[in-house]
């Protein structure tokens, strides 16, 4: 056994300790390009009927659902619809009153546009306790969050600092439905899951679950976060997918599959960094070297945490159908990758 190999099967030994003190409730798993080393399943997708999670189920991903946000704008620049640098008011001149004349797709990706931001992370932190003046039951594609931003003041210059927006990608589902006359879900799933073989994943209804999809829960482990979200996602949040799904986007990611080479260098290049580690880059975490990437989400009956390790060609996903249900999971990854 390799020191490698050793390390991983060491790694495998905390997850599943911690999984097991902590009544984890998903999916974890280790995969080498090559194949799975861990694949493991804990807890239940239906509390009240007592059905359980499987390696194959679906969770939501919350917020993870902005990198695949940003492949959709991708593709659009890709086809030479837009560009990086389009600004917001070129592609629609009814943000004009409200949105800066600087304001670029680029600034959007990158979390540094300084739009007013419905659902500001900075203000509200309770995701279990937080609630829009629409309906959730009404926000079915971002098209519909529209009157949450209109004639809102701007938080700060473009450009000027980061913070992170979920407006932000909500504005960019928008602008894809706009530029691509698609529904926004069935231009994610049509031109950026599918070049990423991502058969099992998508944007469902609450009120429409494909079979063996796990329905979220609150900390309490009882109360289902079914009126604490939109109905279905929509550019910052909201997709589902599985932890097969999951290796298969990173594999296509990386080898340019989903993207031009020359795009998707220029999304995984730094953006902006938070501290001499790690940067973001678009829609994506990342270490400054380039050695790990990872896509994060948190909703309310989500917890959700995925991770690309460049040179040991290895991906880590944590999939929860609990409110901040990856954290301790989550936590030893990154102590693990951190220190070694």
């Amino acid at each position: 056994m390799s020191a490698m190999e050793k390390n991983v099967q060491d790694l495998i030994h905390k997850l599943e300790q911690t999984a097991l003190k902590t009544e984890f409730s998903g999916v974890i798993s280790l995969f080498e390009d090559t194949g799975s080393l861990y694949n493991k399943a804990f807890g239940y997708r239906d509390v009240k009927n007592k059905l359980p999670n499987t390696t194959n189920t679906r969770f939501g991903i919350a917020s993870g659902t902005k990198v695949f946000t940003a492949l959709g704008i991708g593709k659009l620049i890709d086809q030479g619809v837009i560009s990086l640098g389009t600004t917001i008011r070129e592609i629609d001149q009814k943000y004009v009153t409200f949105i800066d004349e600087y304001a670029t797709i680029q600034h959007l990706l990158t979390h540094t546009s300084g739009i007013y931001d419905y659902y500001d992370e900075e203000i509200h932190q309770d995701v279990d306790n937080f609630f829009v003046e629409i309906p959730w039951c009404e926000l079915e594609t971002p098209s519909d969050y529209y009157p949450l931003f209109k004639n809102k003041v701007m938080k700060f210059h473009p450009g000027e600092r980061f913070s992170y927006s979920n407006g932000g990608y909500v504005f960019l589902g928008m602008l894809i439905e706009k530029l691509s006359g698609m529904l926004y879900r069935n231009f994610v799933q049509e031109h950026v899951l599918k070049a990423a073989d991502m058969p099992n994943s998508g944007f469902y209804a609450f009120n429409d679950l494909p079979e063996d999809t796990a329905i979220g829960y609150l900390e309490d482990r009882k109360t289902t976060n079914i009126y604490h979200l939109p109905i279905r996602g929509g550019g910052d949040g909201g997709m589902y997918t599985t932890t097969e799904d999951l290796c298969s986007f990173w594999h296509k990611l990386f080898s340019n599959k989903i993207l031009s080479r020359e795009l998707t260098a220029i999304y995984l290049n730094t953006h902006w960094t938070f501290n001499d580690t790690d940067g973001y880059g678009c829609g994506i975490y990342k270490r400054i070297d380039n050695s790990m990437f990872s896509i994060v989400g948190g909703d309310a009956g989500v917890g959700f945490y995925s991770s690309y390790l460049v040179q040991e060609q290895l991906t880590i996903n944590i999939l929860s159908n609990i409110t901040d249900g990856e954290n301790a999971i989550r936590d030893i990854v990154i102590d693990f990758f951190s220190n070694g």
